[in-house]
């Protein structure tokens, strides 16, 4: 029996170190697979961390552009109103000056617009109570060729008038020329109104 226990004892010892060297290679494994998914971790973290960064900041480049067009937008939108509302004065200042500088700033555009033929000049029916009854003919001794009569016919304009010569017109009205003229002042309004302020 001596023998056989110490047969078992043999084995049971061989068997506990072979249990034993087995449990530490896992142990091993374990602690090298649980590193490696840690490091694994570690750097999808970081690299989740930099794509949350790079977005943040194209999100915040974005924003910032959008913000920028938008206040761009803004202050030309504002820069029209306020150079449209320029204009708007200028019409009502026409408009309103008194009569006897009306009818000379009429007659300077007549002059200036008519053509060397017979034609009509057509008023509103408000501006036509402005005119003398010596207009029509005042007007004629200024015109270097041609002749204009002051139509029966009214339009519906705010100061200025339309020459017409047989069918064909030539829109004179203050809102016409103003607006004809636009482009060019927008510049020279826009310098008056703007530059000194931005400076």
């Amino acid at each position: 029996m001596a023998g056989l226990d110490k047969i078992l004892g043999s084995i049971k010892a061989e068997s506990d170190e072979a249990v034993a060297k087995r449990l530490d290679e896992a142990k091993s494994q374990a602690e090298a697979i649980k590193k490696e998914a840690e490091d694994s971790v570690k750097d999808e973290c970081l690299a989740i961390e930099e794509r949350g960064k790079k977005g943040a900041e194209d999100t915040i480049s974005r924003a910032e552009s959008a913000a920028a067009l938008l206040k761009r937008k803004a202050i030309l939108s504002e820069k029209q109103d306020i150079i449209a509302g320029v204009f708007d004065e200028a019409l009502q200042e026409l408009i309103s000056l008194p009569d006897a500088q009306y009818v000379d700033t009429i007659t300077k555009i007549a002059v200036k617009n008519a053509l060397p033929e017979e034609g009509t000049i057509i008023f509103s029916a408000a501006d036509k109570k402005r005119l003398p009854s010596s207009f029509e003919a005042d007007l004629n001794s200024k015109l270097k060729g041609g002749k204009l009569k002051v139509s029966d016919d009214t339009i519906d304009a705010a100061g200025g008038f339309i020459l017409s010569y047989g069918g064909i017109e030539q829109n004179c009205t203050f809102r016409a020329l103003i607006d004809a003229e636009r482009e060019k002042l927008t510049d020279k309004v826009s310098k008056v109104l703007f530059d000194k302020a931005e400076a």
